[in-house]
């Protein structure tokens, strides 16, 4: 597996990857589009035999937190380790560009998902009830994380 930057050219193979591993809601090829061509983003792309199996983006929030925008893992790669690889080289990122924060929202219903970010050192600050337009499980809300990456 290669660990790179994001490639014009991968945007395809992430749009695939996204209906995949998010069959509510991914994100659409104009987001994605929009996402890493921010400025001042930042991401982490895995990939094998030339084809993205998973992906990691970052936005600054402001100079001192960063937001993890989208990770995503082939669904024939979950729990394989690959998501704390990518989890891990995005922090190093953020590490690398002075933040001291890491923030993401995930689905309140996607106990998976929690269960990941707490392993990895996330804690839950607040819930937002309304946060996504398509229902998960029942419901619309997010729980927003934050870890602290430096002391």
């Amino acid at each position: 597996m290669i660990f790179r930057q994001f490639e014009p050219g991968d945007l395809d193979s992430i749009v695939d990857l996204e209906k995949r591993a998010f069959p509510i809601g991914p994100y659409t090829r104009p987001m994605l589009r929009k996402i890493f061509n921010t400025r001042g983003s930042f991401n982490v792309i895995a990939v094998e035999g030339g084809k993205v199996m998973g992906y990691v983006i970052a936005l600054p929030l402001d100079d001192k937190s960063a937001d993890v925008e989208s990770i995503a893992v082939d669904p024939d790669l979950q729990r394989s380790g690959l998501g704390t690889t990518l989890l891990k080289l995005i922090e190093d990122g953020m590490r690398g560009h002075s933040f001291q924060y890491s923030v993401l929202e995930v689905r309140d219903r996607n106990d998976e998902a929690i269960n990941f970010y707490r392993k990895h050192g996330y804690v839950a600050i607040t819930h937002l009830p309304t946060y996504y337009t398509e229902v998960f499980r029942g419901s619309r809300g997010a729980f927003r994380m934050v870890k602290k990456l430096r002391d």
